[in-house]
């Protein structure tokens, strides 16, 4: 990803068990961080064998993820120190996050948004589990955020070379979806 998205890598590996879900990795002096975006996975026997704690949205937990050491509660935003940000974003689900990496300009976006198979923007509307009117809004909220990396949950990542070519990208989609 060159200098923007420096120290973050692509896992590599799409589990049938999170319907085929990417995974990175942050890697930063304080500590690394393994972005996993579906909660159906492996995510206890990652945090076993790493050591580590998973979080999640308090209203995202389930039989299989009661267990996680930290639930968010209420809208945040959260931080992980002073580089990463944890945005709630609801309308896929109702606890939907998004993690902002700042120094590497990178939004982990989960299946929030990311680019469909004709190379635009998509909230995946088919896969909506909540609310299209609230994921649009938390759409609309992005455009405060500074990053110019997308990496989704499913799909291809989407680069931007700045900022403003970001806001225009996000805007257009907005545009097209109140059609």
């Amino acid at each position: 990803m060159g200098r923007r998205g420096r120290g973050v890598f692509h896992c590599g590996y799409h589990s049938e068990k999170s319907y085929g879900a990417a995974s990175y990795l942050i890697v930063q002096p304080e500590g690394n961080i393994l972005v996993d975006r579906d909660d159906v996975a492996d995510h206890k026997k990652w945090s076993e064998r790493l050591s580590c704690d998973r979080i999640l949205h308090a209203k995202e937990v389930e039989f299989s993820t009661a267990d996680v050491e930290v639930k968010l509660e209420g809208s945040g935003p959260w931080s992980l120190g002073d580089d990463i940000e944890l945005i709630h974003t609801p309308g896929h689900t109702a606890g939907s996050v998004c993690l902002l990496y700042k120094s590497g300009k990178v939004l982990f976006t989960g299946d929030h948004l990311g680019m469909d198979e004709s190379g635009s923007l998509s909230i995946m509307e088919t896969y909506n589990w909540y609310s299209v009117p609230m994921q649009l809004n938390s759409v609309r909220m992005l455009l405060e955020l500074d990053f110019e990396w997308i990496l989704p949950g499913h799909g291809r990542k989407v680069g931007f070379a700045d900022m403003e070519d970001k806001n225009s990208a996000l805007e257009a989609f907005l545009a097209a979806s109140r059609t």
